[in-house]
């Protein structure tokens, strides 16, 4: 191999000026001397690296410690460089795997047999010298870095879509969605699920106080303390419109469900929420619905919340600042009378 130290080193400091230094580069080489002399080339370029001397241990690390740029040698005993290539695009790894075959065949046929097995590029085991490494290390660095911008976009994209962008809570859409999925699974291991449906009473008496500013306040603030009094991860919030909030929870019967609502309703009434007005005393009105362990063939999402909805109607119609729970949304089995510590605050 060879190298021309003026022009590698030209071409080291613009390659250095990009450089993201959490890079990982790993040589796969079952020569020590060409292995060693690649590992010097490409850490003095500033990527970290890591080394195999077969094409089995390099599939071992990229499961363990992946690396986003590999560089193996083509004709390896055991697994070669081509099927190694092969055996790693199969692999389901955390971004882009950019690959190099290192190859001292550099007859068309194997070059395009290197690069329909999965390699990106190819480089000259006889001939590569260290500029040229660097030069092309910095291309594969250019396209793993738009990978990993294109893949932090998509996840954003996919978060803002599943978030309400208000409150914090799990958007309409995610819930329509995951609701399903549910139900799917409670069909499927008889595992129960039960809705919470609360709406912040008289919250048009807030805005038309303080003002749409303050009530978007109340709005995240409502949401990030019925989130806290969640009483396990699993269970999530959605924004189901306007000032009403939707729970899951998860492998909980009605009177689970029922245990929850108690709490959120006195919460909510002991303490006021706060805002740049100051505190603001909010109590809230819950209907409660369970997916039984047995569901009928009728029993899907829409009719779940169409149960809660109608619970949620009866709380409100006897005073707000209450729970009620059913399973058919026409005979009540739980309700409450309104909190006792703050009886007519949000009146």
């Amino acid at each position: 191999m060879q190298s021309d130290p003026g022009v590698y080193e030209q071409t080291l400091t613009l390659e250095l000026s990009a450089l993201q230094p959490e890079l990982r580069v790993l040589i796969v080489d079952d020569d020590p001397d060409a292995r060693d002399y690649l590992v010097a080339v490409v850490q003095e370029a500033g990527y970290q690296t890591a080394v195999a001397s077969s094409g089995e241990e390099a599939l071992q690390l990229l499961e363990t410690e992946f690396c986003p740029i590999m560089i193996t040698d083509r004709n390896m005993p055991g697994m070669d460089g081509v099927t190694l290539c092969k055996r790693a695009r199969e692999g389901h790894y955390p971004g882009y795997l950019y690959i190099f075959l290192l190859t001292a065949q550099n007859a068309s046929a194997d070059i395009v047999s290197g690069l329909k097995a999965g390699a990106d590029d190819y480089l000259g085991k006889k001939n590569i010298s260290a500029p040229e490494l660097v030069a092309r290390l910095g291309n594969a660095r250019r396209i793993v870095s738009l990978e990993q911008a294109l893949r932090r976009a998509l996840d954003q994209k996919r978060q803002m879509a599943n978030t309400d962008a208000l409150t914090g809570a799990y958007s309409r859409r995610y819930l329509e969605r995951q609701l399903s999925l549910e139900l799917e699974r409670t069909r499927r291991f008889n595992h129960p699920v039960s809705l919470l449906l609360l709406d912040i009473d008289y919250f048009k008496r807030i805005n038309d106080r303080y003002g749409h500013a303050i009530g978007d306040e109340v709005l995240r603030n409502t949401y990030r303390r019925l989130r806290d009094l969640l009483p396990r991860a699993c269970d999530w919030i959605a924004r189901y419109g306007g000032e009403e909030f939707l729970i899951v929870l998860i492998d909980t019967d009605l009177r689970g469900a029922e245990i929850v609502a108690q709490r959120l309703v006195r919460a909510m009434a002991d303490t006021p929420i706060d805002s740049s007005a100051g505190p603001i005393p909010v109590t809230i009105s819950v209907g409660g619905s369970e997916a039984a362990q047995i569901l009928t063939s009728d029993l899907n999402s829409t009719r779940l919340i169409e149960i809660a909805d109608r619970c949620l109607y009866a709380s409100k119609r006897d005073g707000r600042n209450r729970y009620t729970m059913s399973l058919d949304g026409q005979s009540p089995l739980a309700f409450s009378s309104a909190a006792s510590s703050a009886q007519g605050q949000a009146h």
